[in-house]
């Protein structure tokens, strides 16, 4: 048995960990290469060297623990290269089992004390759409998207935010939809979603509920647009009262004479 090929064990286990614990998680969702390698290797030697130093007391209070760990060795044992080296090898390698077996659980306990929740917003705050996106979902408001091609969306966010997986599209419940003109830029919504879904009495769109006659096989579930974020040109926050305010504001003319 190659005693070298034993460390790539706890690099597993330092990997499995630092792609769960929530204060990591993110970054190595998004690294690669070298960077994503020293970092397993970091906190690989980290959880290789606290099951060696718990090993001895852990084996030493639980029996059933001792006799494991013994059956293992017996088995590993025989394997060695040198018999003399027989010992030490299978114990070296139950740490290094142990050590990559421990990467998923230790992540776990960890994160009773980092929350989800925080660490996801932190990480959030270093994606510019990322951040809006999840600022829309806070305000429970509708976002404005403008495509490359001159098309407008307006409407809600409906998928979950996670930076650990690179966002190829936004999956949005429209509320309306038009193009801006190519002259002006002014926007022309030509489509309003928001009369076919209806809402409740609480003002909501409930995206199960069938619409009304002829359309009762659709609900507004059945509308949801992907956009495709390599397309989008611009993004921000949309409410409807502004909007209509601005819409109603005229400059007032300029008297050149």
């Amino acid at each position: 048995m190659d005693t070298v090929l034993l460390f790539a064990l706890p690099l597993v286990g330092g990997l499995i960990f630092c792609s769960n614990w929530n204060f990591t998680r993110w970054r190595v969702a998004r690294e690669e290469g070298h960077r994503l390698y020293f970092r397993a290797v970091f906190y690989g030697a980290l959880i290789f060297a606290s099951v060696a130093l718990a090993r001895p007391y852990v084996e030493s209070v639980c029996p059933p623990c001792s006799a494991a760990a013994r059956y293992a060795k017996a088995l590993v044992e025989p394997m060695a290269k040198e018999k003399s080296a027989g010992p030490s090898v299978a114990d070296l390698t139950v740490t290094c089992f142990l050590a990559m077996l421990s990467g998923l659980p230790l992540a776990w306990l960890l994160n009773l004390v980092f929350w989800k929740n925080f660490w996801l917003r932190r990480a959030i705050k270093k994606d510019e759409l990322e951040s809006l996106l999840l600022l829309a979902a806070d305000k429970e408001n509708s976002i404005a998207v403008t495509m490359d091609d001159g098309k407008v969306y307006v409407g809600y966010v409906v998928e979950g935010f996670d930076p650990a997986v690179g966002r190829k599209c936004i999956l949005l419940l429209p509320l309306m939809s038009g193009y801006r003109d190519k002259t002006t830029h002014k926007v022309n919504f030509t489509t309003f979603y928001l009369e076919l879904y209806g809402t409740d009495d609480g003002g909501t769109v409930d995206q199960n509920k069938p619409l009304p006659a002829p359309l009762e096989h659709l609900t507004a579930e059945d509308f949801i647009t992907a956009l495709p974020t390599d397309r989008i040109a611009s993004y921000r926050l949309f409410d409807a009262r502004a909007y209509q305010k601005f819409q109603k504001s005229k400059p007032e003319e300029v008297n050149t004479g």
